[in-house]
């Protein structure tokens, strides 16, 4: 499955000038506008430490529990990758991926219906992501993220992967059923 050239729909960045004085700097993540607009309510918030070729995911949370999610490298610099698994999509299978990093204070909007994953690029980063579902184990699922048929191209060579990256199942041997229509 190829990358999508661009942000597939349902996607989005943005972005918020920081306001830097002598102590450092400031910027607003998100506010009550904007999760009105998007229909959103963050339940829990994250924050993940991760070293350079480490990769987090491509995880999900089937329904009732999926997930939006809010990404945001507040330390460092990522690849960050949203893989479509609405099975009604054309984009289906596909994936866009989006570098964040501490420099453009942007982040990353993943709605529900995709797998989300990153790469860590620099020593250390710190990720922040919102979500508007509590964790929940039963309704939790991993995508191999060196899975053949995706064929991501991740930028560091030398992965570091958790044991339940490494072992998760390509995207072709999940049942279909925990996916999206």
């Amino acid at each position: 499955m190829p990358i999508f050239d661009g942000l597939i729909s349902g996607l989005s960045v943005t972005s918020k000038p920081p306001i830097f004085d002598e102590r450092g700097y400031f910027y607003e993540k998100y506010n009550k506008k904007y999760l009105e607009q998007n229909k959103l309510k963050f339940v829990q918030e994250n924050i993940s430490m991760s070293i350079k070729g480490t990769i987090r995911g491509l995880h999900w949370q089937s329904t009732p529990k999926a997930q939006d999610k809010l990404v945001t490298c507040i330390y460092g610099k990522i690849i960050d990758i949203a893989l479509d698994l609405r099975l009604s999509s054309p984009t289906f299978g596909h994936y866009s991926l989006v570098e964040l990093n501490e420099g453009q204070n942007n982040s990353f909007f993943i709605p529900k219906g995709f797998a989300h994953g990153f790469q860590a690029l620099t020593e250390k980063c710190i990720i922040s992501y919102s979500v508007s579902e509590e964790y929940s184990f039963e309704n939790s699922y991993t995508i191999n993220p060196i899975c053949p048929i995706l064929n991501i191209e991740w930028p560091i060579a030398n992965l570091v992967l958790s044991k339940k990256d490494s072992e998760g199942l390509n995207i072709n041997e999940h049942n279909k059923s925990n996916f999206f229509n």
